[in-house]
């Protein structure tokens, strides 16, 4: 029997040309309309990135922009009827806007959509992902703060539920995604990968409240097209003979490490595209496989030293904390 060649699929390649679509299709657009209309550029690549999601998601859950409709416990002053039924009749805040919103729509009512604008419960999130055009301190301070305020109203509507005998649901990962890192009229960065991480972790260590922190979504990766990914991770270290957890964010080169004909490693084509996409079906549940979703990506810094890879903490010797973060259920 004639013995055939096996076949070696580049799932990495096609990764690699998978993100490099999207500069291709944005600077298409860009070289029409230039810096006449920047928000219809930025709105192109919320929708470039939207349909990209959709296409690579199963069925049974939908991408859209809008808001997310959050029942919280009433302020019983205000509450003239004693019948007051807080669980139907109940008070509700609306989260800030939010660029893509993944959610299960096969489980879930939808309690607004009109095309792809939509307005959905919480308990069908799957992902929120906001989209920056390009990326500064500033920037990255506002979308941090509009993480807080998502993660807090989702924790008080996961405690009102749980006051009220509904069932918790496990909190949705928040990402973001940036085109560029900015740059002044001379050309020069206005961060990096080092500084965004830094800018990070402290502004968790210093702004959240640990005792508050179960049950409460936190930003799980900060990426920036072509250039970097920071990344949420754990870390475990033995500290004098005893055993500590930490948490922490950590700093990854946005490009592929490939490998020649010869052997040698050198950096390719954008993996952020990738590993959003891989970080969005982890959350989806039974659907994720690591050999499809990870797309044999090599991410060890012995090969290229990515000159902004390092790690800083936002929690350090406080495993309470840690395992705080790790729980969906609100205490």
């Amino acid at each position: 029997m004639e013995k055939k060649e096996r076949i070696i699929a580049d799932l990495t390649g096609y990764a690699t040309l998978l993100g490099e679509s999207f500069s291709a299709k944005v600077n298409l657009l860009s070289q029409i309309i230039k810096e006449a209309h920047y928000p219809s550029v930025g709105r192109y690549k919320e929708k470039l990135l939207a349909k990209a999601i959709s296409d690579y998601i199963p069925r049974n859950f939908d991408v859209g922009n809008g808001f997310v409709l959050f029942p919280i416990n009433p302020d019983l002053k205000t509450i003239k009827n004693p019948d007051f039924d807080a669980l139907n009749m109940g008070a509700h805040v609306l989260s800030r806007q939010c660029d893509i919103i993944v959610y299960d729509s096969s489980s879930f009512p939808i309690v607004f959509r009109d095309d792809d604008f939509v307005v959905v419960r919480p308990e069908s999130v799957k992902s929120i992902v906001e989209v920056k055009g390009s990326i500064s301190p500033k920037h990255v301070q506002s979308l941090l703060e509009n993480c807080v305020d998502f993660g807090s109203k989702w924790r008080e509507c996961q405690l009102f539920y749980k006051s009220h005998h509904q069932e918790v649901v496990p909190k949705p990962p928040l990402f973001a995604l940036g085109w560029s890192i900015y740059r002044d009229t001379r050309g020069r960065p206005a961060t990096n990968g080092s500084k965004l991480r830094k800018q990070i972790a402290e502004f968790y260590k210093n702004r959240i409240n640990f005792k508050e922190l179960s049950g409460f979504p936190i930003l799980e990766k900060l990426l920036v097209y072509n250039e970097c990914e920071i990344s949420n991770c754990g870390w475990s270290d033995t500290i004098d003979g005893e055993f500590v957890l930490k948490q922490g964010f950590y700093t990854t080169d946005g490009r592929f490490t490939r490998f020649n004909g010869k052997g040698e490693p050198y950096r390719g084509g954008d993996r952020t595209i990738a590993s959003l996409l891989a970080g969005i079906h982890w959350n989806l549940g039974p659907t994720f496989n690591r050999f499809f979703s990870y797309m044999e990506e090599t991410r060890s810094n012995k090969y290229l030293n990515y000159e902004h890879c390092g790690f800083d903490f936002w929690i350090e010797n406080d495993d309470e904390a840690v395992k705080a973060h790790n729980t969906d259920i609100p205490e």
